[in-house]
């Protein structure tokens, strides 16, 4: 069963409802001290960076200290390593939720089309007829001009048009974190005894716990040498960078912060190179063969974008030619659904064997009784996510695609993250979501306005963040440390209480600034997608040569509706049987 023995071969860490507790508050302090006091200064979104952001780092080893201290002074207060774990683990879960990881994404975006509105970008001809306005909040002036202009002095926040808005994203959200935990359940147990894969991310906070259960509840760690070393080495340059911000002509140490630009040959990109302690540190534990891997293949990426811009290879319809870029990032797509298919192929036995349990109820009765719950949390997960997609104005056939596609994704990426401990290991964007698949391969003029609309709002920053994946990636390595066979219910609670209670500070925070200060310090992630998507209805894009295309000249003399008749003269070709 999914970690039935801890990854370090001792007893496995367990959790409590303190740890909860204590996890939830911890989150509410994070993200209140992250949104309302650092908000949008320079540099803020470095801490929601990678699939193992310091949002949860950070904090987690204040925690550390703080339990020694207590361990000190007050021995019977002090966490004991299960409960720093959940913690961490709780952290970890929504650490990229806060910021530009997604809620200012999602707060901009839904706020922007009625007040954002204007002639020149014609959202209220293509786009209003067509968006799912009840996941939007209320536009009234008490609610959306007060949202980007700020409050009247002593006005409180309009909440009541928010709720609906919020209660909406967050229970399509709860499904996607539903539908991967119940996955990785499914998956877990075949990733780590017949893959054998190492999770070098969940090393490091076991290595950093080990002790705590102790006397003194300090860690291990902190009683060697080469731990204190490695700590000067790059707590040092920091603080002596902070002293000479104070002191003007001091020069800055500048190994850690600076880019080192190496500079190939044109048309090639250059290659920038940077020494980051906190990725030397994660990689260290990632297997040779797989860093050589990931290497090899980014500079490969970069010899194939000089070698088509050097030859201007072309691919794509006439007139909508792929940049070298997009190929590459369609040929990553390729890669990403033949892994999740050899995956699922690799994994045939025991999903026949975990098949065979669920069915008969023959086994463990723990094991049968978890794969049977996690059978149906996938299955009703599932059903939930896509009848909303659905309800958005998606048709059931391509909101199941949009699922499939972004499942495949999410799949590939976080299982690879548990192989290697490489957490900045990211989907391309075109291809996080299925954005790629169904707008250039399958070509944005076989859909009707409606499913078109549905679909970018569905697969855009708004829902359930971006290449930085909220939950998932934590997933797999919380039930590597947790035993989901000895605590279930806890193990479960800790993810969702988690997610519930981030999207829900994020949420409030974000709004509260807003509301104080002016909406207008989301403005960068409010006009990109809704723009993205009135260009895709007036400039459809072709999948194949079966689609009618326009003269260019006829476009011209339509002006700004061109777009919409080539939508319905290609549709009509279509059913005609052409």
């Amino acid at each position: 069963m999914p970690n039935s023995n801890s990854l370090d071969g001792s007893k496995p860490p367990r959790i409590t409802w303190r740890a909860l507790i204590l996890g939830g508050l911890t989150i509410v302090a994070v993200f209140y001290y992250l949104i309302l006091e650092v908000g949008q200064a320079s540099g803020s979104g470095s801490y929601v960076r990678s699939q193992f952001p310091m949002v949860a780092f950070m904090p987690f080893v204040l925690w550390l200290f703080l339990n020694a201290a207590c361990g000190q002074l007050w021995p019977r207060l002090a966490l004991n390593r299960g409960e720093l774990l959940t913690i961490f683990t709780m952290l970890w879960v929504v650490g990229v939720l806060p910021q530009w990881g997604w809620s200012d994404y999602w707060i901009a975006i839904i706020g922007a089309p009625f007040y954002l509105a204007t002639p020149e970008n014609q959202w209220s001809d293509l786009l209003f007829p067509y968006l799912p306005w009840r996941v939007f909040p209320d536009s009234s002036p008490q609610v959306l001009d007060t949202f980007w202009m700020g409050l009247p002095q002593g006005a409180g926040v309009p909440w009541d048009g928010w709720i609906g808005a919020i209660i909406q994203w967050l229970g399509a959200s709860l499904g996607m974190v539903v539908f991967g935990f119940c996955l990785v359940v499914l998956f877990q147990r075949q990733w780590m005894e017949a893959e054998k894969l190492t999770f070098p991310l969940a090393q490091m906070p076991l290595e950093l716990t080990r002790g705590c259960d102790g006397p003194r509840r300090v860690p291990d760690l902190f009683h060697s040498g080469l731990f204190w070393i490695g700590c000067g080495v790059v707590l040092l340059p920091l603080l002596y960078n902070i002293g000479a911000y104070f002191t003007p002509g001091l020069p800055l140490f500048e190994l850690y912060t600076k880019r080192f630009l190496l500079e190939l040959p044109r048309p090639f990109p250059g290659l920038t190179i940077r020494v980051l302690p906190l990725v030397m540190a994660l990689t260290y534990l990632c297997p040779l063969d797989i860093l050589g891997s990931l290497v090899v293949f980014s500079l490969l990426a970069t010899v194939k974008i000089g070698l088509m811009d050097r030859v201007g290879l072309v691919v794509g319809t006439e007139g909508q030619p792929l940049t070298p870029q997009a190929i590459l990032s369609l040929e990553s797509l390729g890669a990403i659904i033949f892994v999740a298919c050899w995956s699922v192929y690799l994994a045939r036995r025991h999903l026949r064997e975990v098949w065979w349990q669920v069915r008969t109820g023959e086994g463990d009765r723990r094991q049968v009784g978890i794969y049977r719950l996690a059978l149906v949390g996938l299955i009703l997960s599932a059903f939930y996510v896509i009848t909303w997609a659905c309800s958005l104005g998606m048709s059931l056939p391509l909101a199941i695609g949009a699922f499939v596609l972004m499942v495949a994704t999410f799949f590939v990426t976080i299982k690879l993250i548990a192989a290697t401990g490489f957490p900045y290991l990211m989907p391309s964007w075109p291809n996080a979501k299925g954005s790629s698949f169904i707008v250039d391969l399958v070509g944005s003029a076989r859909l009707s306005p409606q499913d078109l609309v549905a679909f970018k709002m569905f697969s855009g920053h708004a829902f359930f963040g971006n290449i930085r994946l909220p939950a998932w990636p934590a997933i797999p390595h919380h039930l590597r440390i947790f035993s989901l066979r000895d605590q279930p219910w806890l193990v479960t609670a800790a993810v969702l209480v988690a997610f519930a209670t981030g999207f829900l500070t994020a949420v409030w925070a974000s709004l509260e600034m807003a509301y104080d200060k002016g909406g207008a310090v989301f403005l960068m992630g409010a006009t990109g997608l809704l723009d993205e998507t009135v260009h895709l209805l007036q400039n459809p894009r072709v999948g194949d040569s079966l689609v009618y295309k326009s003269d260019p000249a006829d476009d011209l003399t339509r002006g700004d509706h061109g777009g919409r008749r080539i939508i319905k003269k290609t549709r009509g070709r279509r059913c005609g049987g052409g």
